[in-house]
């Protein structure tokens, strides 16, 4: 590798981008038909959820569904190009597994979580507004001394946060902890949310693996 003074290894690869692609009708008819979707509280842990606990949809597979089938494909283009143009991973396809809408009213949020059994994950954001819930990161793997910098940026930040938006869809690997921050406005948050896998070969020698869905 080339010599350089500083150096970043190992980063998270977080996509973020505006899909004017979606007129405003057709997000209202997509807001229409998330709002008439059963809801289940979030999280796995169903005997420590509460009041203030957002929302999931029942249905985790809602890009099934004909009403979603002209966003499912906007994105999945959107994450073809993302994983070919910037992560080079041209080799393989990739293919959603679940699909799922989340609702938070004022003064809900969930927790810390990640997406076991997926690659990458994402949001598209439908009704938003300020201080509906920002979409926060962090690392918890950060070990050692917890010293405070002056100033946060790449090399020494811990948590990150997007600020939600109509139309806003963001990709990121599925692994990486993240939460719904509390909504502090007088509106109900509504997104929908995806994760994908690899599929075809991945890996090679002893580690090969031919994954067909």
């Amino acid at each position: 590798m080339k010599i350089r003074e500083i150096n970043l290894f190992f980063p998270e690869v977080v996509f973020t981008k505006i899909l004017n692609e979606i007129d405003d009708t057709e997000l209202e008819k997509l807001n229409k038909e998330v709002s008439i979707l059963k809801y289940v509280k979030s999280g796995l842990s169903k005997d420590i959820q509460n009041n203030n606990t957002s929302f999931s949809s029942d249905n985790r597979y809602i890009f099934s569904l004909p009403e979603f089938n002209n966003l499912k494909n906007i994105i999945l283009n959107e994450f073809n190009k993302f994983k070919n143009n910037t992560l080079k991973y041209n080799s393989n396809n990739f293919v959603y597994t679940t699909s799922w809408a989340t609702k938070s009213l004022p003064n809900q949020k969930s927790d810390y979580h990640n997406h076991a059994n997926c690659f990458y994950s994402g949001i598209f954001y439908l009704n938003t507004d300020k201080d509906c819930g920002d979409l926060v990161f962090n690392n918890f793997n950060i070990k050692g001394f917890n010293i405070i910098p002056t100033e946060y940026n790449d090399y020494n930040s811990k948590s990150y946060k997007i600020k939600p938006k109509n139309k806003l869809l963001t990709f990121f690997p599925s692994h990486l902890a993240h939460r719904i921050a509390l909504n502090t406005s007088n509106i109900t948050r509504y997104s929908i949310a995806f994760n994908f896998i690899p599929v075809n070969k991945i890996g090679e020698g002893d580690s090969e693996l031919i994954l067909n869905i």
